[in-house]
């Protein structure tokens, strides 16, 4: 064997060794609760699982260290092996058809410096090839971003470069030039031409009418080509029949959510007609075509469409729309990855009149909102994550509070206890903290509370107490809400986080913020959900633009902030490869930044012996409490 492929097949075998530990540190991070006996050997799972965590984390980091970073950073034009490792890799980590990514951040770096690579060679097979890469390693990017909102500015990065790709791709349909490529880059070309209609369209942004117009255009045309002789006769094995449905399938997509593109009645009428199109073809080979499609949209999109052109009632739509969540949630999934439908659902919440609730719609959303957290407490948490949490984004940003059964607080703890437990235990130490420091400042300078809504003096604030309190209490719980939403790059154990990946962990106070303030009950607690990172002096911290002097509330976020590095320094469980703070040294670092990070009114409890006796209570036993009441949170919904 020559140097060159030793050197290719020794990178290969670290890199599968990556991946095999990535895979195990997923499984580690969120295990089985279900299949453990007990809160006390939860807590001794997750306390184990995470001391793993670090020692394959200290191996994976020194594998992409060594194989992968030299190469994405090489500043020069890589050898033909070099490229091939970055391919074999980014394939490795990404399986576009089963919706499954382990890692869709680093998949992005390598399919950038992939088209960079094959931009430079001149040969147009390996260019489509990365194009194709870089089509969907944008899409990925786009899913795990664009429910960042209010700040979707970063998901329109990806969504330029996935369309300026897609584009490119687009323009090998010209007969001349297709003719003259291979017949895996005429495939690649032709798959691109109706999966277009994924990259373009970012979910919850409407779009514009002459976007809209644009994307049925695309898609009549990847649909003619079918049909198109010239397009057969250049690929006559590939498989046009699936070609046909899957973009059927897409047209019949362009009404998700309730038709929030508004296409108009006569594009909703031709909308229709390929659906019907579209479900002859399945009913025709269900077994060919049920193997190609993801999800049951094969029942909810002709069921849909059919009540948007006026052919079913808006009652009669609302009645399959349960029929499909009540076949589609399986009590004990296995599946991986997470092939629920929240699509359905999702649906219902967009039909329904939050201030005018049939007892019907009560029922169908109480039901509903007990089985996602059911599903969700028992499903793994592996590669299919970015599209699960992308649906429970969409349902959290409709989210319809019951005020009986489910409010917007009590669904995000249970969420965030399923996709990260730590995180969770993390919450319930924060909101302890906080109970312990806000009910000591109460006493010893119950002015700093005035001006909170409804305390306008401190005698306001000493009768009422106890509601103070509980409203500091309920606002810790909630400070985290933002991180569900960046879920898979709280989920990077494995490795170092990318500049672009601290820039998106800065971003979830404010994407907390917008979710809580969505809705009427939780909707007090934003501040301390955006402003809980934000200095005392407003000299740092983020985000940048948030000024805690002019939020009535600035007593409890200094307060929460204290908590939240209380608990994030002291911790070793949930960061894995770096060691807990001692109390004494983490109190002298306050003290050294009382008056810049920190309110020195919140840093002078710390001279009291009782509070630290209380401090150390919370670390020593209720911590540990937290880790069993996440155990019990988890089989609450079985």
């Amino acid at each position: 064997m020559d140097s060159k492929n030793k050197a290719f097949d020794n990178a290969m075998k670290e890199l599968r060794r990556y991946l095999s530990q990535a895979e195990e540190i997923r499984r580690l991070s969120v295990p089985q609760a279900r299949y453990i006996s007990g809160a006390e050997t939860y807590r001794k799972t997750l306390v184990d699982n995470y001391k793993a965590i670090g020692d394959l984390a200290r191996d994976n980091i020194e594998i992409l260290d060594r194989q992968l970073y030299p190469r994405l950073n090489f500043d020069g034009k890589l050898s033909r092996e070099d490229v091939e490792v970055l391919r074999s890799f980014s394939d490795a980590l990404n399986d576009a058809y089963q919706n499954s990514n382990l890692d869709s951040s680093l998949v992005y770096e390598q399919a950038l410096r992939l088209i960079e690579e094959a931009d430079k060679s001149n040969d147009e097979d390996e260019t489509i090839a990365a194009l194709d890469e870089l089509v969907s390693a944008s899409y990925y990017m786009m899913s795990m971003t664009s429910r960042l909102l209010p700040v979707s500015e970063i998901c329109m990065e990806y969504y330029n470069i996935g369309m300026k790709a897609s584009e490119r791709l687009l323009a090998y349909l010209d007969k001349d030039r297709f003719q003259c490529l291979s017949d895996e880059s005429k495939r690649l070309v032709i798959i691109n031409a109706r999966y277009i209609r994924v990259v373009s369209e970012i979910d919850g942004v409407a779009g514009t009418t002459e976007q809209n117009a644009l994307m049925l255009k695309r898609m009549k045309t990847a649909l003619a080509l079918s049909e198109d002789p010239f397009y057969r006769e250049q690929l006559p094995d590939y498989d046009w029949d699936l070609h046909e449905f899957r973009t059927l399938e897409y047209i019949c997509s362009l009404t998700d959510y309730n038709n929030e593109k508004q296409y108009g009645h006569e594009d909703l009428v031709f909308i229709n007609e390929c659906t019907k199109r579209m479900l002859e073809l399945y009913n025709s080979s269900a077994d060919k075509y049920k193997e190609a499609h993801h999800t049951r949209d094969i029942e909810l999109y002709p069921a849909r469409n059919a009540y948007l052109v006026g052919e079913i009632s808006r009652e009669e739509y609302k009645e399959k729309l349960k029929d499909i969540t009540n076949q589609d949630f399986r009590h004990n999934s296995d599946e991986e990855p997470p092939l629920v439908m929240l699509h359905a659902p999702y649906e219902y919440l967009l039909l329904v009149d939050k201030n005018n609730l049939t007892e019907e719609d009560r029922r169908f959303l109480s039901r509903f909102y007990v089985m996602l957290i059911s599903y969700m407490n028992h499903t793994p948490k592996m590669g299919g994550i970015t599209f699960l949490v992308s649906y429970l984004s969409l349902i959290m940003r409709h989210f319809i509070e019951l005020p009986e059964d489910m409010s917007p607080e009590t669904m995000g703890l249970n969420l965030l206890a399923a996709l990260n437990p730590t995180t969770y235990v993390h919450t319930l130490c924060v909101a302890d903290f906080t109970v312990c420091l806000t009910d000591y400042l109460l006493q010893k300078e119950p002015e700093r509370f005035v001006g909170m809504p409804g305390y306008n003096s401190v005698s306001d604030v000493i009768s009422g107490k106890e509601d103070i309190i509980n409203f500091a209490y309920h606002a810790a719980l909630c400070h985290d809400f933002g991180k569900l939403l960046i879920i898979e790059t709280i989920f990077t154990h494995c490795r170092k986080l990318s500049d672009k990946e601290f820039e998106l962990i800065k971003v979830h106070p404010a994407i907390g913020a917008y979710y809580l303030s969505l809705s009427d009950e939780a909707a007090k607690y934003t501040d301390i959900a955006i402003g809980h990172h934000k200095w005392f002096n407003n000299a740092g911290g983020y985000p940048v633009d948030f000024d805690i002097d002019a939020s009535p509330y600035k007593t409890i976020i200094s307060i929460v902030t204290c908590a939240d590095c209380l608990d994030a320094a002291t911790d070793s469980v949930g960061r894995s490869y770096k060691h807990g703070k001692d109390l004494n040294e983490l109190i002298e670092e306050f003290r050294a930044e009382s008056g810049t990070r920190y309110a020195p009114y919140v840093v002078d409890l710390f001279d009291d012996d009782a509070l630290i006796e209380e401090i150390k209570d919370i670390l020593e036993t209720r911590r540990d409490k937290n880790y069993r009441e996440t155990y019990s949170v988890l089989n609450n919904y079985n």
